[in-house]
């Protein structure tokens, strides 16, 4: 029979052995107090400062990608979309090479496809986020737009990144978008016949137009896209005041984050602190949305409610939803989908100022991690940025832990669990 000095005792030991357990950390893979631009020569950066395509200060990075392939070895990419001029080139790799500011970025695939700032549609104009495929294949997502300027139409560029060559364009026609109005700024691609096994030749990519609401669906093989709307792409007035360490903001963002099961749609606005979910097959079949992109509405659903807004979310294999909250800032992870299933991931919320930019990736060792860039985004709009100060960060998580099998109870906190390394 159990007696209460057995049952404190073996309390006391368990909780001794809890002690010597590690707890998994976030690391900061790079940090900026301002975005420090490479150029090819030196003149090439005195005609970027003449004439006015180079000024330091406006650059704000909005996505990473991390990647790594055999030959090229591991790169980061992460784009630095022209919200105002005075931005030499929108997508970047992160070199080694270390400046006061912080790391030199690198144009990709080279800044020839950037210096024309908006003057030649065949290149990169604006690049916002960026999808990195199990194909070796990068897709950016060009909005097309400076400032609040339609240079372009937007367009869909799909990189080969064994070889760093551009290896399909795909420019939306003028029924997938509002000029201005609209801003796709989100890829997610789902590959149907990936490696070994497949071709990589049949996919759909999902853009979210953020300011339009509205998801564009891409497919690759009629190489043709077609457009939904629904109401829940829209924002949410309730919560367009956001507010992150201490300091509020505006920003009625609708359709913004996007993840997927491979069965699913997920997807959120900004403006809101529900998460919405719409079935691929759906989405997929393009009959469902000829001669009206307002069809199917009874297939979306929503699926929970948040303790408060987050900008970019990711899924790992799981099925865990990751993002980060504003107020206060947490790192959570989220399966099922409810405020009471919210589960704190230890992370410094010094870190984690406005994630705007966050992967699930499988390293060489087969184990994913959480990649996120943060940009301190209420600075921004408050206009209270500093170059004194770490602004722009590049942070990375190991996953192992939390994809356990032992994992805690809805509400409970992981900060306050040690975890076995």
């Amino acid at each position: 029979m159990w007696t209460g000095g057995f049952i404190l005792l073996l309390l006391a030991l368990t909780l001794q052995v809890i002690v010597c357990v590690k707890q998994r950390n976030s690391e900061t893979v790079y940090q900026w107090k301002q975005l420090v631009y490479g150029f090819p020569t030196e003149q090439d950066r005195q005609e970027a400062l003449a004439n006015g395509n180079l000024v330091p200060a406006n650059g704000i990075p909005i996505d990473v990608a991390p990647h790594q392939q055999s030959q090229k070895g591991s790169r980061v990419f992460i784009t630095i979309p022209r919200f105002q001029t005075g931005i030499p080139y929108t997508l970047a790799t992160v070199s080694d090479s270390n400046e006061a500011n912080g790391p030199v970025l690198i144009p990709y695939p080279n800044y020839t496809w950037h210096n024309a700032n908006g003057e030649d549609c065949n290149k990169i104009t604006s690049a916002f986020r960026v999808a990195i495929t199990e194909c070796n294949q990068m897709f950016v997502i060009d909005s097309g737009v400076i400032g609040t300027t339609q240079n372009c139409p937007p367009q869909l560029l799909i990189f080969d990144l064994n070889t760093d060559t551009l290896a399909h364009r795909y420019r939306f026609e003028g029924n997938m978008y509002v000029p201005v109005a609209s801003l796709l700024i989100t890829p997610l691609v789902v590959v149907h016949d990936p490696p070994p096994k497949g071709r990589c030749q049949r996919l759909h990519v999902y853009i979210a137009d953020v300011t339009h609401h509205g998801l564009v669906i891409y497919d690759s093989e009629s190489n043709s896209a077609w457009r939904a709307e629904n109401k829940f792409m829209y924002p949410d007035p309730d919560y367009g005041t956001h507010t992150i360490a201490r300091e509020s903001f505006i920003l009625m963002d609708g359709m913004f984050a996007l993840a997927t099961d491979h069965r699913q749609l997920y997807f959120h606005p900004l403006a809101s602190n529900s998460e919405y979910a719409v079935p691929l097959s759906v989405l997929n079949n393009r009959t469902n949305w000829d001669g009206n992109m307002e069809a199917m509405q009874n297939e979306f659903r929503m699926v929970g409610k948040r303790s408060s807004e987050c900008a970019a979310e990711a899924m790992d294999s799981q099925r865990n939803l990751y993002c980060v909250t504003f107020n206060p800032i947490k790192l959570i992870r989220w399966n099922p989908y409810n405020v009471k299933n919210e589960i704190e991931v230890p992370a410094d919320p010094r870190l984690l100022e406005f994630v705007s930019g966050m992967k699930v990736y499988k390293n060489g060792s087969g184990k994913e991690e959480l990649w996120m860039i943060s940009n301190r985004y209420q600075k921004i709009a408050a206009g209270t940025l500093s170059d004194r100060e770490i602004n722009f960060r590049v942070v990375r998580r190991p996953l192992d832990d939390i994809q356990a099998q032992n994992i805690p109870t809805p509400n409970q906190d992981l900060s306050q669990r040690l975890i076995f390394s």
